[in-house]
C-alpha cells in the first residue's frame, strides 16, 4: 500500500480512473458523483484524478463486485471454470463455496479437485471445509472426514473457513468428533445449518463458535438468531426461495445482519434469471431500497465475512467492480477484477481450462450392481409412512397411506421413492412414499442427492424405477426421465456424478429437455430434480429417505416404512 500513496495524494497518475459515474457509497447508502481511480489492482482514491486509461461512465453506476455468501459449486452441475465464467459475468466476484457435495463421494481428492479448479480464475474463490462429510451416520458414505483430514487442507491458498455444520445435534450433545472440527477452525470462520433451531438449543449450538446460517424461513427464526448474535444468509436457491418472506425481517436496526446468498442455483436459473443480481432486481422489484439491496449484496456479506478488501468503493479495497446501467434490473454491462476488465455485456473475457488429470474418484464415481423390478416393490403393509412436500421448501412434512392408497398410486398423488446406493455397490435400496411431486406416469432419477449423492429415484412402475436408475449408472451420473423402461431425455453428469464438463448452454439446454419431460410425465414442481434432490438429506426435517430407508429428522432415528 505504501507504494500507492502517490497515486493516492495525485502526484502520479492512476493506471485506471472512471470518471462521470454515480458510485455506490454502501457505507452511507448513497450515490456520488465522483471519480474513482485504481492501481495494481486496487482502489487508491475518489475524487479528481488523472489515468493513464480514462473510463467515461456518462453517469452509469460504479458498484463492487457481488458476493456470494454460501454456494455450492457442485449444484451448479456446471465444472468449474464454466460457473466461475458465469458468474463474474452476472457480477459476482467472491463467493464462498462449500465443496461437500464432492466431498461425500470422493472426499479429500474431491476437495483438493475443486479447490486446485477455483484458483485458477479472475475472482475470489473462498473454500469452507465441508464438516459433515457424511451427513450423518444413517446412510452410506463416499467418504468420511474427520478433524484430522481435514487439518490436512488448512493453510492451503483458497481455504477459508468450516462450512455449513449441519449437525446440529452432534453439536449440542458434544459430539467429540464434531467438536474437534469447530475446534479446528475457531480462529475462522464458521457456518451454520439449523433450520428452526431455538431457545436453549441455539444457545448450546452457538457455543461451538458458529457465525450464520442459510437456513432460516421465517421472521421469528430470524429475528431469534439475530438476537442471538448469528447473521441471516438470505438465500434463494433454485429450489429453496427465501427472499420474499426473510426481507420482512430486516429492518433499520438489524440491518447490518443479513446478506445475500444462493446456496443451489441450477444453470437454467442461472441463465434465465441470474445470481446476485437477480436475487437484487427481486429485491428492489419487492419493495426494498435499491442501495440497501446492494449493500446486501457487498458490504455485509464482507464484514459477515471479516473481509476487510472487498465490499465497498474505498481506498485500499480490491478493484472488484461491476458498471451497471440502472438500479432495476441490475445488468451488468462490464464487470472488473482487481481493475482488469473481465466481463462486458454478460460474457466471460476469459476461458475456462479444461481439467487434463481429473481424479479417479472424481471421473468414475458411480458403482451400481443391475438391480431388478423386486428393489423397487412396496414390502405388504397394513399403513405407510409418507414423505410430504412442502411447496417451495425442502423441509417436508410426514404423512400416512394405507395399503389400498398404494395400489392406485397417481390417483391418491403418490410415488415410489427409492434411493440405490452408488459408492460400495452393495445393491442396496431404501425405499419410501412421496406425496405432492405429481407424476402420473413413469420416473425419474438422479445422482444429485442431497448429500451423500446416492441414486434417487422417484415413479410409479419398479420396471420405470429399475430402468432410470440404471440410465444412470451408465452415464456415470446424471439426470434422467424414462416412461415404459425408455429413456425420454437425459443429462450426464460424469463429474462425480454431479457436474458436467459442457457449457452453460448445453446444460442448460438439456436440463430444460430432461425436466420438461418430468412434466411430461406429470410432475408439477418447477424443478423437479432440485425437489427430488432434497428428499434424501438427513438434517433438513422433518422425515427424509436414505439408502438405508426412511429417516426422522427432528427425532435423528431411521424409521420404518411400513406401520
Amino acid at each position: 500500500m505504501k507504494g500507492l500513496l502517490p497515486v493516492a495524494r495525485g502526484d502520479v497518475p492512476a493506471e485506471l480512473v472512471f470518471k462521470n459515474g454515480r458510485v455506490v457509497d454502501v457505507f452511507s447508502g448513497t450515490l456520488a458523483e465522483t471519480g474513482v481511480a485504481v492501481s495494481r489492482g486496487r482502489i487508491v482514491g475518489l475524487g479528481d484524478y488523472r489515468g493513464q486509461v480514462e473510463i467515461d461512465l456518462a453517469g452509469q453506476i460504479l458498484c463492487p463486485g457481488f458476493i456470494d455468501g454460501h454456494c455450492h459449486i457442485e449444484s451448479s452441475m456446471l465444472a468449474v471454470g464454466e460457473f466461475a465464467r458465469c458468474l463474474v459475468a452476472l457480477g459476482t466476484t467472491t463467493i464462498f463455496a462449500d465443496p461437500h457435495e464432492i466431498a461425500n463421494v470422493a472426499g479429500l481428492e474431491g476437495i483438493r479437485y475443486l479447490l486446485r479448479e477455483g484458483t485458477k480464475y479472475p475472482w475470489n474463490f473462498n473454500l469452507m471445509l465441508p464438516s459433515c462429510v457424511p451427513a450423518s451416520d444413517w446412510e452410506t458414505a463416499g467418504a468420511c472426514l474427520g478433524a484430522r483430514d481435514l487439518k490436512k487442507l488448512m493453510g492451503q491458498p483458497g481455504v477459508f473457513g468450516l462450512g455449513e455444520v449441519m449437525n446440529y445435534p452432534g453439536v449440542i450433545h458434544g459430539d467429540e468428533g464434531v467438536w474437534q472440527k469447530l475446534a479446528l477452525c475457531q480462529d475462522r470462520f464458521i457456518d451454520g445449518h439449523a433450520p428452526g433451531l431455538g431457545g436453549n438449543e441455539l444457545n448450546a449450538y452457538l457455543l461451538g463458535g458458529i457465525r450464520a446460517d442459510h437456513e432460516v424461513t421465517t421472521v421469528q427464526e430470524a429475528r431469534e438468531k439475530v438476537r442471538a448474535g448469528m447473521y441471516i444468509m438470505i438465500r434463494e436457491s433454485s429450489a429453496a426461495r427465501n427472499l420474499a418472506a426473510l426481507l420482512e425481517a430486516v429492518d433499520a436496526d438489524n440491518f447490518s445482519r443479513f446478506f445475500f446468498a444462493t446456496d443451489d442455483r441450477h444453470p437454467s436459473d442461472l441463465r434465465a434469471r441470474g445470481h446476485i443480481n437477480w436475487m437484487l432486481k427481486e429485491a428492489v422489484r419487492l419493495g426494498t431500497d435499491p442501495l440497501a439491496a446492494i449493500r446486501l449484496a457487498t458490504i455485509n456479506a464482507a464484514e459477515a465475512m471479516g473481509q476487510r478488501g472487498i465490499g465497498a468503493i474505498a481506498p485500499g479495497r480490491r478493484a472488484d467492480l461491476v458498471i451497471l446501467e440502472d438500479l432495476v434490473q441490475f445488468k451488468p454491462i462490464q464487470v472488473y477484477k482487481d481493475g482488469v476488465l473481465v466481463a462486458e455485456e454478460g460474457k466471460a473475457l476469459f476461458p475456462a481450462q479444461v481439467e487434463k488429470n481429473i481424479p479417479a474418484r472424481v471421473a468414475r464415481s458411480v458403482h451400481i450392481r443391475s438391480l431388478g423390478p423386486e428393489k423397487f416393490t412396496l414390502p405388504p403393509a397394513g399403513e405407510y409412512r409418507v414423505i410430504q412436500l412442502v411447496p417451495g421448501q425442502i423441509v417436508t412434512e410426514e404423512a400416512r397411506a394405507t395399503q389400498q392408497e398404494t395400489e392406485a398410486l397417481a390417483e391418491n398423488d403418490l410415488v415410489l421413492l427409492a434411493v440405490a446406493e452408488r459408492h460400495q455397490g452393495s445393491g442396496r435400496v431404501g425405499l419410501g412414499l412421496l406425496r405432492g411431486l405429481g407424476l402420473n406416469r413413469g420416473a425419474i432419477a438422479a445422482s444429485i442427492a442431497h448429500d451423500s449423492h446416492h441414486v434417487i429415484a422417484a415413479g410409479l412402475d419398479p420396471a420405470d424405477l429399475a430402468a432410470a436408475v440404471e440410465a444412470v449408472a451408465e452415464m456415470q451420473g446424471g439426470l434422467v426421465a424414462v416412461e415404459g423402461g425408455r429413456v425420454l431425455a437425459r443429462l450426464a453428469l460424469p463429474l462425480a456424478g454431479l457436474m458436467s464438463p459442457e457449457p452453460i448452454e448445453a446444460v442448460a439446454a438439456q436440463l430444460k429437455a430432461v425436466e420438461k419431460a418430468a412434466i411430461g410425465l406429470g410432475a408439477r414442481t418447477e424443478n423437479p430434480f432440485a425437489t427430488l434432490s432434497f428428499m434424501a438429506l438427513p438434517v433438513i426435517p422433518a422425515i427424509k429417505i436414505t439408502d438405508r430407508g426412511l429417516f426422522d429428522v427432528n427425532q435423528f432415528r431411521p424409521v420404518d416404512l411400513g406401520l
